[in-house]
């Protein structure tokens, strides 16, 4: 009966069911590769990152010196699916920036939210009322440089006429030697830049030109006030 058959019949079924087997392999090799990449994927997405988030209603023109200062955002992690697109993973990215728009407490800072504004692109743009800005050269030695640093406050004093006294203190450096004022992309200078209220800026100009200035470096917080005492060679020796 065999050769009653049409020549490769008897092949056939055997093709067919290999076939089917091979069929088989193939759609469980690919089931399992997307499962893979599906796991894989869910992971990805659930994997944690740091991003910079506000802790208190951040206004718009608030410079990012003003926001880490004052605490105004802190680093978090969270799942990378709820990462906003353009949000700041690293606080290094705001330097010299001031807020284009209000942020609220709880929204991811995002850099679209920052930026160069016209009027904190210039120096004036970080001086508000009667607050004025006064460049004064000083050496090494005198300034303590290159300790005292862009945002540092100092106490000023001021030797004259054979005596030596405070001339100011809690005096913000804007911007120290060939440093940027923060919150600006002013140009830089080989002198300090110090905000000082109106009324001492004639002071500071007389003192620079007619006696030597010394910065003397202070906490940055709770520091009392100090008391004025002139010092000459007479008490130089004193009790304290």
């Amino acid at each position: 009966m065999e050769n009653l058959l049409p020549r490769g019949m008897l092949g056939t079924p055997r093709r067919a069911i290999i076939a089917g087997v091979l069929a088989l392999v193939l759609a469980a090799v690919l089931l399992l590769v997307y499962l893979n990449h599906y796991r894989n994927s869910v992971k990805s997405d659930n994997a944690s990152l740091s991003v910079l988030v506000a802790t208190k209603f951040i206004p718009k023109g608030t410079t990012a010196l003003t926001l880490a200062k004052s605490g105004q955002f802190e680093q978090t992690s969270i799942p990378k699916a709820q990462l906003q697109p353009g949000a700041v993973t690293d606080a290094a990215v705001l330097h010299g920036q001031v807020a284009l728009n209000d942020v609220y407490p709880g929204q991811q800072l995002k850099i679209t939210d920052f930026g160069v504004s016209p009027t904190a692109s210039a120096l004036s743009g970080v001086l508000t009322g009667s607050w004025r800005a006064i460049s004064i050269p000083l050496d090494e030695s005198h300034g303590i440089s290159p300790q005292t640093q862009t945002g540092d406050h100092v106490d000023v004093y001021l030797q004259l006429n054979g005596a030596i006294g405070l001339l100011a203190q809690n005096v913000l450096v804007l911007a120290a030697p060939n440093q940027t004022a923060a919150g600006t992309t002013a140009p830089v200078s080989g002198n300090y830049i110090f905000r000082v209220p109106s009324s001492f800026a004639a002071r500071f100009a007389y003192a620079s030109e007619n006696g030597k200035l010394w910065l003397a470096l202070r906490g940055q917080k709770d520091v009392p006030r100090i008391q004025q005492k002139f010092i000459t060679a007479s008490n130089v020796f004193g009790s304290t």
